[in-house]
């Protein structure tokens, strides 16, 4: 039998001076339970608790980034339209900007074309438009301007006025030409009336009322129109002409009707009658096409 290296205490209790080892339990005998009070082993090294973030605290991480991002989400969301805003106010305003420069450098190209017709009689004078259509002087404007009178002259948009010579008058087409010596005149650019179509942008100029070098715009409203006019011949049916919309009032008639790309398209002729208050209708103007003026002028240029 070996001997046993302990002390006892004094009620019996084995005291180990130094580490004790647990016995086996002797044959047959039950397991015992773990001890409910027993701590955990810890592992040398480690002390508290794990730096490992628990599966809730992964979670409110994970939920606070996620908020965050819709968060800001939600922000660009409702800048977005007041970007767009400002991005297409400041895209319209130069919009603007280049179609009134356009209209501006299309009159300018224009005007100096255009002048205005000074008909004299002994007691009656009229005024009316007409465009230079030859370097050499030749004008074309309407036979109603001139028909009746003696005495011509025109005034170019220098301001120069010119003694003018009238070489036709065709009543029946409502056309008439003159002739004038100066320096320095614009021909007008013909455009070929037969491609315009109905929507395509109008510009008138001539002087409304005696008002020189006046511009107003519309567009083409239809094609191939008829009108019908009195004349000192009687009445006269114009056809094949061209309703705008751009304003047509007295004193417009022999002017310039023109394109976009400052093209003689017409010559302003008449302006349409309401029949119940036989005034001027608002945006209904007639005008004779540039092939036909044209045709009429090849007639009667030497």
């Amino acid at each position: 039998m070996q001997e046993e290296t302990g002390n006892r205490s004094s009620d019996g209790t084995r005291m180990a001076s130094e580490p004790m080892v647990d016995e086996p339990p002797a044959p047959g005998a039950a397991p015992q339970p773990p001890d409910a009070n027993a701590h955990p082993a810890s592992v040398p090294g480690i002390t508290g608790q794990s730096s490992e973030p628990t599966s809730g605290a992964k979670r409110s991480l994970t939920d606070s980034r996620l908020w965050i991002i819709l968060g800001l989400l939600l922000l660009l969301f409702l800048l977005l339209p007041l970007l767009g805003a400002a991005s297409g106010l400041g895209g319209n305003s130069r919009t603007l900007t280049d179609a009134q420069e356009e209209m501006v450098s299309l009159v300018q190209k224009v005007n100096p074309s255009v002048v205005q017709v000074v008909s004299k009689s002994a007691v009656l004078g009229a005024t009316g438009s007409g465009e230079i259509f030859t370097s050499d002087g030749y004008i074309v404007t309407n036979s109603h301007v001139v028909h009746g009178f003696q005495d011509y002259s025109v005034v170019l948009a220098d301001n120069r006025t010119i003694p003018a010579r009238l070489v036709a008058d065709v009543v029946q087409e409502d056309l008439a030409v003159l002739k004038i010596t100066a320096d320095n005149l614009t021909p007008i650019a013909i455009g070929d009336s037969s491609k315009v179509q109905v929507g395509d942008f109008a510009l008138a100029l001539g002087s409304p009322l005696g008002l020189q070098q006046s511009a107003t715009t519309g567009i083409i409203s239809a094609l191939n129109r008829s009108g019908t006019e009195l004349t000192a011949e009687g009445l006269v049916t114009l056809r094949g002409m061209l309703q705008t919309s751009a304003p047509i009032n007295p004193g417009n008639s022999g002017g310039a009707l023109v394109n976009a790309q400052g093209e003689l398209i017409g010559i302003p002729t008449l302006a349409a009658v309401d029949p119940t208050s036989g005034a001027a209708a608002n945006g209904i103007g007639f005008a004779i096409t540039s092939n036909h003026a044209q045709e009429v002028l090849k007639r009667f240029e030497q």
